[in-house]
């Protein structure tokens, strides 16, 4: 049998190894030997002693197959990284904190070899994802946060045709269907125009046609059409559909006529592609298209307070309240620089009848104030107590928010409403779960006792400390909550463009550190089966929008790599507890139900071709025979490891590990981090200011 591949090394050891001239294993974020003894695992270069860090992470870069002879003699962009990356701490004064002072690299390539360079910011997505990395290598399993660089030109890049596309309008059957969809589901709950007017002008446009000589100032409102079109023919097709690609494309290469149109029809133009591409999971369109919605908005003064109650007043604020929400909400999820600064305040109350948008409001008030919280601050400006006291305060203000909606309808319960009315709260609920995770993420992957004893420690007088105490229990329920939403959605047919995959995501990547965490746990199978659950409905939901197969298949290992651990784990409990030595056999205790073993049925094991996954009708539901006949392809070959068009590795995310469960380090990764230290662990190098306010 093969060997498994070695493991990456680092250029030096850690000082204490050094001193004690014993073996480094190159752990992160503390070496074996430093967890064990509770040390401060540094590593300082002799060369440079004014220059300290913690020690690096290195990823292996991918492997990579010479094609010819003159490409041997061309700089690969994994090597200019790496070249970077060594070089720069000669350019650091004694006073600099090292670059090694963050857990993993900050930006890579989208393309090996071009300057298509992306940061990575310190969402809860992202950090917890290389959180889950560290509790799978700590269990001998394989990374998997390296698949996200397979979604990332997905969310980022949008192929357009040169020559402009004028479509008309479609007849009038499916015009108003798909209208009546965009009203009923989407204007529900971002009430951007007045509907009578809406439906008007969508007539006069259908019965013009004709575009190409149409006056420049009514481009945004013909683009705004096309995106409503698009639009409603995704909600009604519960996934990308033909009219949805043709009207969304149409709009998006009219996009330079409208923002050079910088008044209120832009901004709700803007505000219409930033919903039609976060629905398609391409949140890195929908920020760029946010931001310039908001920059032409503060250019017309909408976010200033007004006493005037007249139609055209009222439509502004309800403008400016939804360019407030999706701001607020994208940039918790994304950690990305905000444009609207944190002091600025929540847009007024009265935004006439929307109930979900004025919920949506409150929600984003403390979404904001999370952020702040999460990303503002540099390392070192709040100690532990301060920032333990200022999540007990936010949390408090959660449930606040929460308390205050209809218990029909309140998030952390069952939602019952009227069928038309389930994907808005559903979306609400999702939201909310989501930013109880981001606050709570400390705790979720620190070791369990010792962040209990440091809350016991530092919040013993406060009214909250029980709660701040099962932290990770509150991210753990939040993700069961949103698994559990997912799978309603997905039965009740209820998906809807407002709500993306990544709270699904992010849910499942809890799931799954809470799993390697506590393979013991009594609720292991319910877990389990909530983590495959989720993982199923993400995966669909990402293969409806073309999405990189090799990221669906990333995705999919989280699953196997949790199985194998707890089957392993199982069996070496067995072996260790034999019945015949067990004390409690005589008590015959319930069996435990049985791991499923068997491989997720959404796993998709070759490169598909984007044109299968979207085929599908214009009107009607996703074809499941597409989505099926991709789930039973034949596997890949992997006998040669060769790079794709974009400089990545086509082998599995599997490959080169072997799963070695029974060898687990029962010693958890994070153990001797405080706080403190976790919080900047998983926050930015570089923590994202806001913008300069241009009002």
């Amino acid at each position: 049998m093969d060997r498994p591949s070695k493991r990456p090394r680092l250029s030096m050891a850690c000082n204490i190894c050094r001193q004690r001239k014993v073996k480094c294993d190159a752990e992160y974020p503390k070496c074996r030997n430093c967890r064990l003894r509770n040390q401060q695992c540094l590593t300082t270069d002799p060369q440079r002693p004014g220059v300290t860090g913690i020690r690096e992470w290195l990823d292996i870069p991918d492997k990579q197959t010479p094609q010819n002879e003159d490409q041997s003699q061309l700089p690969a962009g994994g090597d200019q990284n790496h070249q970077e990356a060594t070089d720069t701490p000669q350019k650091l004064s004694p006073n600099e904190v090292s670059p090694v002072h963050h857990p993993f690299d900050i930006s890579f390539n989208v393309e090996h070899g071009t300057d298509k360079v992306k940061i990575m910011g310190g969402s809860s997505s992202q950090c917890l994802a290389k959180s889950l990395d560290v509790y799978f290598k700590a269990a001998r399993l394989k990374p998997v946060s390296g698949c996200f660089r397979y979604g990332m030109r997905h969310a980022e890049e949008l192929d357009l045709p040169l020559s402009l596309s004028l479509p008309e309008l479609p007849d009038r059957d499916r015009r108003d269907r798909y209208l009546s969809a965009y009203i009923s589901r989407i204007h529900t709950l971002y009430p951007i125009f007045n509907t009578t007017r809406l439906r008007v002008g969508t007539d006069l446009f259908a019965t013009a046609g004709g575009f190409t000589n149409l006056p420049r100032d009514q481009i945004p409102r013909i683009v705004s059409a096309y995106l409503m079109m698009s639009l409603g023919a995704d909600e009604i097709g519960q996934g990308a559909t033909v009219d949805g690609d043709r009207y969304l494309q149409a709009a998006a290469c009219l996009l330079s006529h409208v923002i050079i149109i910088p008044y209120l029809p832009t901004v709700q133009t803007l505000l219409l592609f930033t919903m039609a591409y976060r629905g398609r999971n391409q949140e890195g369109l929908a920020w760029q298209t946010l931001g310039m919605a908001i920059r032409t908005a503060y250019t017309l003064g909408i976010n200033r307070s007004s006493t005037s109650n007249s139609e055209g007043k009222n439509i502004e604020r309800r403008v400016w309240a939804v360019c407030w929400c999706l701001e607020k909400l994208m940039h918790l999820e994304s950690g990305r620089p905000t444009v609207i600064g944190y002091q600025h305040p929540k847009p007024e109350d009265a935004l006439g009848e929307s109930k979900y948008l004025q919920w949506h409001i409150e929600l984003g008030e403390y979404q904001g104030n999370i952020s702040h919280h999460i990303y503002s601050y540099q390392s070192g400006a709040r100690d532990v107590r301060q920032i333990l006291s200022d999540t007990a305060r936010l949390d408090r203000e959660l449930l606040s928010w929460a308390n205050r909606v209809p218990t029909d309808l309140r998030p952390g319960s069952d939602i019952f409403c009227a069928d038309e009315e389930f994907h808005a709260a559903a979306f609400l609920s999702i939201q909310y779960h989501s930013t109880l995770i981001s606050l709570h993420r400390a705790a979720l992957i620190a070791p369990t006792s010792s962040f209990e004893e440091e809350v016991a420690r530092y919040c013993s007088d406060k009214p909250s400390q029980f709660r701040m105490r099962h932290g990770e229990s509150i991210c753990v329920s939040s993700a069961r909550a949103i698994a559990k939403l997912s799978v309603q959605l997905s039965e009740r047919k209820a998906d809807s463009q407002i709500i993306t995959a990544a709270p699904s995501l992010l849910a499942c990547i809890v799931l799954a550190i809470y799993l390697i965490k506590h393979p013991g746990s009594r609720l292991q199978a319910m877990d389990l089966q909530l983590l495959k659950a989720c993982l199923e409905y993400s995966s669909q939901h990402l293969s409806r929008y073309e999405t990189d197969p090799r990221f669906i298949e990333g995705i999919a290992t989280i699953y196997e790599q949790c199985s194998t651990h707890l089957r392993s784990w199982s069996a070496g409990e067995a072996k260790r507890r034999p019945h015949s030595q067990d004390s409690t056999t005589k008590h015959n205790p319930l069996p435990t139900p049985a791991v499923d073993d068997s491989l997720p049925p959404w796993r998709i094991t070759e490169v598909m071709q984007p044109s299968d996954l979207h085929k599908q009708s214009s009107g009607g539901y996703p074809s499941q025979r597409v989505i099926q006949s991709a789930i039973s392809s034949p596997p890949i070959d992997h006998g040669h490891d060769h790079l794709d068009s974009l400089g990545f590795s086509s082998a599995s995310m599997l490959d080169g590990f072997v799963a070695e469960g029974v060898n687990v380090d029962q010693v958890f990764p994070f153990e001797g981090y405080n706080v403190e230290e976790l919080w900047n662990w998983m926050g930015c190098l570089d923590s994202p200011g806001s913008m300069p306010d241009i009002r």
